[in-house]
């Protein structure tokens, strides 16, 4: 609880076929975790997305959104269509597991700085705490 979050109830569960097909969004820490959203869990590619990749295109797409995107399928959507427009490479929340304490702190601030940017862009939520 070292960051004030509990995990100890967290269960980690297999996908099975279909389960993210009726979902407006998917969001995975690594490109494994994407591909299997798509190919196992039945969402389409389109509403797929790293963690970092979704984030980064929410922070550089800072312009209110276009009319007729209020909601989260259709900002999905646009985000989407952003995507592409950006020359950042694609990358993965690193694992830290088996590293120092810092590493798992820098792993911690990335994964907060990218929800922050993902909650107040797609729903409207305020920043996340990162102390």
């Amino acid at each position: 609880m070292r960051f004030g979050i509990d995990l100890s109830g967290h269960q980690a569960r297999a996908l099975s076929a279909g389960d993210l097909a009726s979902s407006d969004l998917a969001i995975g820490f690594e490109a494994p975790h994407v591909s299997a959203a798509v190919e196992t869990g039945g969402i389409p590619a389109e509403r797929a997305f790293l963690l970092v990749e979704l984030a980064d295109v929410l922070e550089v797409d800072v312009l209110p959104w276009p009319a007729g995107t209020l909601t989260l399928s259709a900002r999905v959507a646009h985000a989407n269509a952003r995507r592409f427009a950006s020359v950042r490479l694609l990358r993965s929340v690193p694992d830290p597991v088996g590293k120092s304490d810092r590493d798992f702190e820098r792993t911690y601030d990335e994964i907060a700085r990218c929800i922050g940017i993902v909650g107040m862009r797609l729903f409207s939520a305020s920043a996340v705490r990162t102390d």
